[in-house]
């Protein structure tokens, strides 16, 4: 099923943009050198907080560390530290925003961010940041107007241009300046995938003469970029080319033999597409080893059983799914559909 243009996930994503740990000065003894895991980094950035423990970088590091690894009590004790040897450090308030998130204390973000505006008003990573906040909290002109701030520090700011692009996406469904902005963050960071995403999910609504090329430039410009190969699988089943989709989800599952959604997609294009019932029923069980729990997997099973003529054991998966999920219409349909039939 195909992912709205506003995801959950994607706002998540936000608050882990442009807050990349410093690189240690060189004359620094105690810099940790190339540590080949983060557990590594933390036991190095120990044993040098223990030679200098007034070094409030340090402890800054190993927080970031901590965060990599979820680890929120040990990264929020550390910044804490270091907020006592150093508190006009913007780098590490902009982190303890981050920890405040993955507490779920947006009170907190607020304030913390704000105290980072005060200490350096010409920084523009805290303005974007409160406009992520204000985002997610649906606070849309305010989020616009943290966005503008940070502008008018600095025309170049990608990041500050995606999240006004997905601020007029949420507040009005406005495509044209959600596609300006995106479109404006592309150009000046062309590693930037996210709005290149989101540039791709526009075009294949609002304009699909230009949507197929669009996405093969952007697949091409991030060939490791799973979800840039995904969207243009996901419209290529539904534009007439199902056999490449194919493809393209075959490759996806080179990279995670797992992927359910791919599994589940994989079927969707044998059923649907190329009327294979067989094939689609494969894969639709093998999205189910991968997730039981996929209830759009057990029903389009379902469908494909009913298609193929076995009407008593697609009744069965019709009430598991309701069994599941009570209010699933579909199912419902498709159990009232088969019961038609058996009356008449």
């Amino acid at each position: 099923m195909k992912k709205t243009l506003l995801s959950l996930g994607l706002l998540l994503a936000l608050f882990a943009c442009n807050n990349t740990p410093k690189t240690e000065p060189t004359e620094t003894p105690q810099e940790p050198k190339a540590p080949v895991t983060v557990n590594e980094a933390i036991q190095q950035l120990t044993d040098s907080i223990a030679m200098d423990s007034t070094n409030a970088r340090l402890y800054t590091s190993r927080a970031k560390a901590y965060y990599a690894t979820e680890q929120i009590g040990q990264a929020m004790v550390d910044i804490n530290k270091s907020l006592q040897l150093d508190p006009k450090n913007v780098d590490t308030y902009l982190l303890l925003a981050d920890l405040y998130y993955a507490l779920g204390d947006q009170d907190n973000i607020s304030s913390t961010l704000n105290k980072a505006v005060e200490i350096n008003s010409l920084d523009a990573r805290p303005l974007v940041k409160l406009a992520e906040l204000n985002l997610l909290q649906q606070n849309f002109n305010l989020a616009i107007g943290y966005v503008d701030k940070a502008l008018g520090l600095s025309s170049y700011n990608p990041q500050a241009y995606f999240v006004k692009g997905m601020c007029y996406m949420a507040a009005k469904q406005d495509t044209a300046n959600a596609l300006k902005n995106f479109q404006l963050a592309s150009e000046q960071d062309a590693a930037f995938y996210d709005p290149v995403e989101q540039i791709s999910r526009i075009y294949a609504v609002q304009q699909p003469p230009y949507a197929m090329d669009y996405l093969r430039r952007a697949q091409q410009q991030f060939p490791n970029m799973p979800t840039a190969r995904y969207e243009l699988a996901l419209y290529l089943q539904s534009h007439g080319a199902p056999e490449e989709a194919l493809l393209h989800y075959d490759t996806l599952l080179m990279q995670r033999p797992d992927n359910y959604i791919v599994l589940f997609n994989k079927g969707y294009v044998n059923y649907v597409y190329l009327e294979n019932n067989e094939m689609a029923l494969d894969y639709f069980n093998q999205a189910l080893n991968a997730n039981p729990n996929y209830l759009d997997a057990y029903y389009n099973k379902g469908r494909v059983l009913e298609q193929m003529g076995d009407y008593a054991q697609a009744m069965d998966i019709y009430k598991e799914v309701l069994k599941r999920q009570p209010d699933y219409k579909l199912a419902i349909n498709a159990i009232n559909r088969i019961q038609n039939q058996e009356t008449e």
